[in-house]
């Protein structure tokens, strides 16, 4: 495979593997400006913090009468959304989300000329930063590369906080974030 350039050039074509390499490449560059927090000329950051509230109904028929008895609890906890865009405000380059209620998880969505190219949630215990549950996704041209998941079985409870698609989220954060400051 070959690709002709405007210039007339002839380039290889790169394989999936080689675009993930250099979309790992890029997101570690994104993340060591995120880093860098001393005079910054390239980015901007922007938090949005909260708190929410979570509340669970599970409805069960018990007695000889069948009657439906219902149980509902409220969990609450915090969240923030954590952006990082050029200073223009017009290219994002990462969205994080984290909340921590029942436990921790984050959901990390890297952008490249404001197409997603990276995404992951990230499923950990209380306090101890240990992950119990990850699924990525490398993209390009809004096709998926290549993805994985952690073999860990995850309890019924928590079930419903990974079982989205990551792309899908990922198109959407950015689209509220567009939406929110324009």
């Amino acid at each position: 495979f070959f690709i002709l350039t405007f210039t007339g050039k002839a380039l290889l074509a790169q394989t999936d593997k080689e675009i993930i390499a250099s979309i790992q490449v890029y997101t570690k560059y994104i993340d060591s400006l995120s880093d860098n927090d001393d005079k910054q000329t390239l980015i901007s950051k922007s938090i949005a913090e909260g708190t929410i509230t979570q509340e669970s109904v599970l409805t069960s028929k018990v007695g000889h009468d069948n009657k439906i008895d219902t149980i509902r609890t409220t969990k609450n906890g915090g969240f923030g959304r954590y952006t990082i865009q050029n200073k223009t405000g017009d290219t994002v380059y990462r969205i994080l989300y984290h909340d921590n209620i029942n436990k921790n998880f984050y959901e990390t969505y890297y952008y490249k000329n404001n197409q997603l190219v990276y995404a992951k949630i990230d499923y950990q215990e209380d306090g101890i930063g240990q992950t119990f549950y990850y699924r990525e996704a490398y993209y390009q041209d809004d096709k998926i590369l290549a993805s994985s998941e952690s073999k860990n079985s995850i309890d019924e409870l928590f079930k419903e906080r990974v079982t989205f698609t990551l792309q899908k989220k990922g198109i959407e954060y950015l689209k509220k974030l567009w939406t929110d400051e324009h």
